[in-house]
């Protein structure tokens, strides 16, 4: 792995720095226990923190590109995601490992070839998307119905799926304009 220390400046850490304040305080984090939405855009936020921070002072082996997968799958799997909506000690793993495993996604990805991000970048939306159908129509795993000791009920799913869809999309335009933008040189 190769450390960019020229580019370790108050410019490449502010955004990330300044998400990380935003997901990692006392009111979001007691916020989180009672809004599926709140915890869901917040795993976003940390996975984008790290992803901007990997991306702007690391370079690595695309490998570690699984680990930023493996993190945010895991944390999204039903048992997972509702044992880190209730517990913190289990929560401050998780915000780690999302944080990382944005990181190691970020440095990554500059080793890897087009055709491969774009591979990556279709399989993370239709992940993305399922999830957030699933969601939508309210499937019990992701609630307390299932798991009596989430804080999360079936009613807050419609928000939580429609607040990834909109997530989603930001990232989806911010990303076309900036592939249209390198194709034509604007």
């Amino acid at each position: 792995m190769k450390v960019f220390k020229d580019r370790l400046n108050v410019k490449s850490i502010a955004i990330p720095l300044a998400l990380l304040v935003i997901a990692i305080n006392p009111f979001t984090e007691l916020e989180e226990f009672s809004n599926e939405w709140l915890y869901m855009a917040m795993h976003y936020v940390l996975f984008i923190a790290g992803f901007i921070l990997g991306y702007k002072i690391f370079k690595g082996s695309g490998l570690f590109i699984l680990l930023g997968i493996a993190s945010a799958v895991f944390w999204h799997t039903p048992l997972f995601f509702n044992l880190g909506g209730a517990v913190l000690w289990i929560r401050i793993i998780e915000d780690s490992s999302l944080f990382f495993g944005g990181m190691f996604a970020g440095l990554s990805i500059s080793s890897l070839n087009n055709a491969v991000k774009v591979l990556l970048f279709v399989l993370w939306m239709a992940g993305d998307s399922v999830l957030s159908v699933i969601l939508i129509v309210g499937w019990p795993p992701y609630s307390n119905e299932v798991y009596p000791f989430s804080p999360f009920s079936e009613g807050q799913e419609l928000l939580t799926g429609l607040v990834m869809f909109g997530i989603m999309t930001v990232i989806f335009i911010y990303i076309i304009v900036k592939l249209v933008r390198g194709i034509f040189n604007i």
